[in-house]
This record gives structure tokens, C-alpha cells and sequence, in this order.
């Protein structure tokens, strides 16, 4: 008989296949596809979004994480279990309708900064980021009012589970009362010795075998990722296929 744990196993695994894919393709769209293709990726990604949300939300999947909590599982599957549980309870804060606004939003102002960035255009820019900062607050709002918390508390959770703002004020206010002098003695200590200036220009070509080479000395596995160039540089994929982007000058 198949059990709470392993049907819940099932489950997140189909749901991170599709992330998988997401990735993948969220990649194509900031490296190398076409301009042409942004809208239909982009509804497709906001697509895979939602089913990978539907996933998530099924209220069955709630019912195996109870019975699943009752059962006797070792120290890896509880911590499994607890990350599956926290998974479906942020996601089952935000309705389907949502997702997918975010998702569209996103794609639209990302694709269209790119051409906006080198035209300096903010005007342009800034009526795409509106709508991305309504929805982004519109789920805050959502979060903290199921969390009794602030709305940046509620968003700062998905990235930092725990953390608050209170948090965070006593880690910099501990920070401020030391680092300012030791950045000031690095300054004037500096300030005396010999600086190595780069004697420019350095072709392109020159700067991405450096990178290669640093990744290689780093231990990167090239049979699982590849580097490659994006207006913005960033890494993604999966940890099974790492891709890192990077831009020249």
C-alpha cells in the first residue's frame, strides 16, 4: 500500500519536474531566444505556472501532509515533510488568478527593459514596474494578513523563512557600531600602497576564456551547465544543469 509520505513524494516530484522545465525555459527566454517570441514564452511560462500552482493547492494534498505527520518517518523525511508543508501553505495563500498576473507581468517588463535599459528610457520602464509592484503588493497584502505580519515580513519569509524586520534592524544596528571605523582603516590603509591598473581594452573572446578557466579551477562540472551572456547576468537551470550567464565590456 502506498503510503501518505509516498504519495506526497509523487506529487512534489511531478511539481518540480515541471519547475524544472520553468527553469529551463526561463533561461531560453534571457539568453537566446528571439524577440519575437517573447509573448508566447511568456504566456507559456505563466501557464506552467499556474498548473505547477494547481499542483500545489489540490486539497488533497493538504490531507496527506496531516495523515503524513502521523506517520513514523525518519529525520529526512520529516524534514521532507516540513518543506513540503510550508510549500503548499504559501502557496495556497494566492489564488491561480494571481500567479499567472504575476507571471505575465514579470515576462512583459523583463523583455521590454532590455531594449528601455541601453534607450535610458525610464518612462517606458517604470509603467511596466508599476504593475509588477501592484501584484507584489497585492500578494504581500494577502500573505500578512494569514500571517498576522507586516506585508515586507511576509515577503521577506519566502526567502528567508523566519526572518523579520526586527530581525534584521538588530543584525545592522550591531553591524553599524563596528563597521564604519574598519572601513576607514582599510581606506587609509589603502591609500598608501601601490594599485594594479588594467591596461585596457581586453577582447571579449579573451574575457570569456578567463571565466572558463576560473570555473574550471573552481571545480565547475561543464557536463552539468554552461555559461553563456544576458543583458542582466544571472544564475539558474536546476542543480542537475547549473547556467550561468554573464555580460562582457
Amino acid at each position: 500500500m502506498t503510503t501518505a509520505y509516498q504519495q506526497l513524494s509523487a506529487t512534489f516530484q511531478r511539481f518540480s519536474r515541471f519547475g524544472h522545465l520553468m527553469a529551463v525555459a526561463g533561461w531560453d527566454m534571457q539568453t537566446m531566444m528571439p524577440a519575437g517570441g517573447s509573448q508566447a514564452r511568456g504566456e507559456a511560462l505563466a501557464e506552467m505556472g499556474v498548473l505547477r500552482h494547481e499542483i500545489l493547492t489540490d486539497p488533497r494534498v493538504g490531507d496527506l501532509i496531516q495523515e503524513a505527520g502521523q506517520a513514523d518517518l525518519n529525520d529526512v523525511e520529516r524534514a521532507n515533510l516540513r518543506e513540503m508543508q510550508r510549500a503548499w501553505q504559501q502557496a495556497s495563500l494566492l489564488p491561480a488568478s494571481l500567479v499567472e498576473a504575476k507571471s505575465l507581468a514579470g515576462s512583459r517588463c523583463e523583455h521590454a527593459w532590455r531594449e528601455q535599459r541601453p534607450a535610458n528610457d525610464w518612462q517606458g520602464f517604470a509603467a511596466n514596474l508599476k504593475e509588477v509592484v501592484r501584484l507584489s503588493r497585492e500578494e504581500a497584502q494577502l500573505r500578512a494578513e494569514a500571517n498576522n505580519s507586516s506585508r515586507y515580513d511576509a515577503l521577506l519569509d519566502l526567502y528567508e523563512p523566519g526572518m523579520t524586520s526586527a530581525k534584521l534592524d538588530a543584525t545592522f544596528g550591531e553591524l553599524k557600531s563596528w563597521l564604519p571605523d574598519l572601513l576607514q582603516r582599510v581606506v587609509e590603509k589603502q591609500a598608501h600602497e601601490p594599485v594594479e591598473q588594467p591596461q585596457g581594452p581586453f577582447a571579449i573572446a579573451a574575457q570569456r576564456e578567463l571565466g572558463l578557466s576560473v570555473m574550471t579551477t573552481l571545480g565547475f562540472d561543464f557536463r552539468h551547465g554552461r555559461l553563456d551572456v544576458s543583458a542582466h547576468p544571472f544564475c539558474g537551470g536546476v542543480p542537475e544543469d547549473v547556467r550561468i550567464t554573464t555580460r562582457y565590456n
